[in-house]
């Protein structure tokens, strides 16, 4: 293992321990905050593709193939569509919320100040305009990009079809390959965009700045740490969204999310979740400040080095004036 691998395994163990260490010793704090924004987040990711499907696909089955035919996919009311639309409005509420009060506690805790629940709730009179300013910006080149490789999947497609290269029905293997293939190619971009974008939150709240700006001051900032970003998204993102999905299948398919079993189940999982989701936006913070103090460190350097030569200029001029 060389220095330079060694030196991120260190870091990336001393976040995920740091992160433990600030949630255990603001344990009711960081879950009085967590509660009202996190829970219901990871609650009705777990819960509501149960209740669509009860409500609009009754018949729908995981075990039928004909049903993962793309026109079955697709055909939902416009109900339904409000729907989701009201539903992903309400995600993205919340989410703002739980960043906001989540990251500006840790930045209290971390600089040694006095947190209660009222302070951090009535920050985001100040940064949740900011917040959404950036997650806007954010999901919008994200979505940008998704939008982008489905146009190209397509106009390949097409060609691949006119030259009678496939021939494509709604079950088709090619089709289902072709996903395959964007997939493996969009998939990474997405997240090397979210890995330069890991610290643009924090510094929405602790910088105080919006949009485009906070994002280019994040892939700046964590520019050399991205490997350490990547084992942070990737250990707790790999466990939420696989205790998610994994759950959210189960209920949906086997109906016991009415039970009280299935309720109990749910509010644990739900509770992992916001805590694991809680502990991740504290790395994040943890990483921030690091990165942040090894930029202070190199521009101080630099600034250091500019002032030598320049003092070694003048005296240059001084000494050359006097002869």
């Amino acid at each position: 293992m060389n220095t330079s691998t060694e030196n991120g395994y260190n870091l990336w163990s001393e976040i995920i321990e740091s992160s433990r260490t600030t949630f255990k010793s603001h344990a009711r704090h960081f879950h009085a905050i967590s509660i009202p924004f996190l829970f219901p987040i990871i609650l009705t990711l777990i819960v509501y593709p149960s209740f669509e499907l009860a409500i609009f696909h009754p018949d729908y089955h995981f075990t039928s193939y004909a049903q993962l035919q793309f026109p079955q996919l697709f055909a939902i009311s416009s109900f339904e569509t409000i729907l989701l639309v009201l539903y992903a409005l309400f995600l993205t509420f919340f989410f703002i919320c739980g960043v906001g009060t989540t990251t500006y506690s840790v930045v209290q805790v971390i600089y040694d100040r006095p947190i209660n629940v009222v302070s951090s709730i009535k920050s985001m009179r100040k940064s949740f305009f900011p917040l959404l300013s950036t997650f806007i910006v954010s999901q919008t080149i994200f979505i940008s990009f998704t939008l982008l490789f489905a146009l190209i999947l397509v106009s390949v497609v097409q060609i691949l079809q006119s030259l009678g290269l496939i021939e494509l029905k709604s079950n088709s293997d090619h089709l289902l390959f072709l996903v395959i293939f964007w997939l493996i190619v969009i998939v990474p971009i997405l997240i090397w965009l979210q890995l330069n974008w890991s610290l643009a939150y924090v510094i929405t709240v602790v910088e105080s700045n919006k949009g485009y700006e906070t994002l280019r001051r994040s892939a700046k900032l964590v520019k050399g740490e991205r490997w350490v970003a990547l084992k942070i998204l990737t250990y707790y993102g790999t466990v939420i969204v696989y205790m998610v999905v994994w759950y959210a299948m189960f209920l949906a398919k086997r109906e016991t999310w009415r039970s009280f079993v299935g309720i109990l189940v749910t509010v644990c999982n739900s509770a992992m979740g916001y805590i694991l989701m809680n502990q991740y936006l504290v790395a994040n913070v943890v990483l921030y400040m690091h990165c942040k103090e090894l930029n202070d460190e190199k521009l101080m350097s630099k600034t250091a080095a500019g002032e030598y030569v320049s003092l070694s200029v003048e005296e240059e001029e001084t000494n050359h004036d006097a002869v």
